[in-house]
């Protein structure tokens, strides 16, 4: 069995997850903490535009969304507004560098289910899909 940091993983998920961020060496690294979780599908965006496409493409596939606020095209908290229209089921976490107060805010208000500090570290995402996971079932 796999673990993170010491901690189990958390049980394997069917749900597709989109990662929508600028830096590759971000997305690949959220990618690998995700699959370590779990998490077997996983699409990937570089910029807002592109996580947009894929909102509208996966539609009700898609089940859990990571934005980086700030990136081309779409910020993370306007995919978020954008993301209750094509894929209203899905959960957005928003990510950035940025812990300002208002981004922060900004993303609860807005709808988000979490914000994450960069740089990621397997415990912060553990407890992130943790209370995703928890909030999930029945």
């Amino acid at each position: 069995m796999n673990t993170m940091g010491g901690m189990a993983p958390v049980s394997k998920h069917d749900t597709t997850v989109l990662i929508a961020d600028d830096e590759r060496l971000m997305r690949d690294l959220l990618a690998s903490i995700l699959k370590r979780c779990g998490f077997q599908h996983v699409l990937f965006a570089a910029d807002g535009q592109q996580a947009l496409d894929l909102m509208r493409q996966e539609g009700p596939s898609l089940g859990l969304a990571f934005l980086d606020i700030h990136m081309p095209g779409f910020s993370g908290i306007e995919l978020l507004a954008l993301a209750k229209h094509c894929c209203p089921a899905c959960d957005c976490i928003i990510v950035s560098a940025d812990s300002a107060v208002d981004n922060v805010m900004s993303s609860l208000s807005g709808g988000a289910a979490g914000f994450v500090v960069k740089p990621y570290t397997p415990k912060k995402i553990a407890d992130v899909l943790a209370r995703y996971t928890r909030g999930a079932q029945p």
